[in-house]
């Protein structure tokens, strides 16, 4: 490994180990809540020292948001092979379930730092960092589920005036809402509600499609 290849090695590796423990203290702690001073005393840093690889807090917290985005992006694109809306709503139930503290760093994320304009985005395709990165896996969600839901609607399995962007907002917000309650009530769910998590979640998906199926002809 020539010198130079090997610093930029044991740069990164120092990089990835700020992010692994600051992953902790935003999971613990959430945005707010974590300080840089924090930060760098877990890693056995001075603030100083951070700063040699990260630029501020932020830029921190989006490290770690990205891997929460790329683990959901991942598991979003193998169910949009299958055009299939049931898919897609199980595999963002399955990941919140699997990743509970990943979905609330992207949920601080979403709220407050991703741009949702046409516009603006496009005004920051040549931003570089992990802004842009985190920008991107969102951004290639929302064409994944857009895809999906024309292909559905192409296929005449759904039927609507909205378009694929509007109907994959609502739905978003449908799944994004039940799948917070469930995490907020998860202990001791069954007892208090007479059924599973998961069933619950099963029946929701069950009136959400019943609410989108092209009616029986005749």
């Amino acid at each position: 490994m020539k010198a130079e290849d090997r610093k930029a090695w044991e740069k990164q590796q120092r990089e990835n180990r700020i992010i692994d423990l600051a992953e902790i203290i935003f999971f613990k702690k959430g945005y707010d809540g974590a300080t840089i001073i924090e930060i760098a005393r877990a890693c056995g840093y001075n603030k100083r020292s951070i700063y040699l690889y990260f630029k501020d807090k932020e830029e921190i917290f989006l490290a770690v948001v990205l891997r929460g985005l790329t683990l959901l992006t991942g598991v979003l694109e193998e169910a949009s092979d299958a055009a299939d809306i049931r898919d897609m709503g199980c595999s963002f139930y399955n990941f919140a379930m699997a990743y509970p503290d990943y979905l609330k760093l992207i949920m601080v994320y979403e709220a407050g730092i991703c741009v949702y304009q046409t516009s603006e985005k496009k005004a920051r395709t040549q931003e570089e960092g992990y802004k842009a990165k985190c920008q991107a896996a969102t951004d290639r969600m929302a064409d994944l589920m857009i895809h999906m839901l024309d292909r559905a609607k192409d296929q005449g399995r759904i039927q609507t005036d909205l378009t694929a962007e509007q109907l994959m907002m609502i739905l978003w917000g449908q799944v994004l809402g039940v799948i917070q309650i469930i995490l907020m009530r998860k202990q001791g769910f069954e007892a208090a509600y007479g059924l599973s998590h998961k069933a619950l979640f099963d029946a929701f998906m069950d009136m959400v499609l019943a609410g989108l199926n092209v009616p029986a002809s005749g």
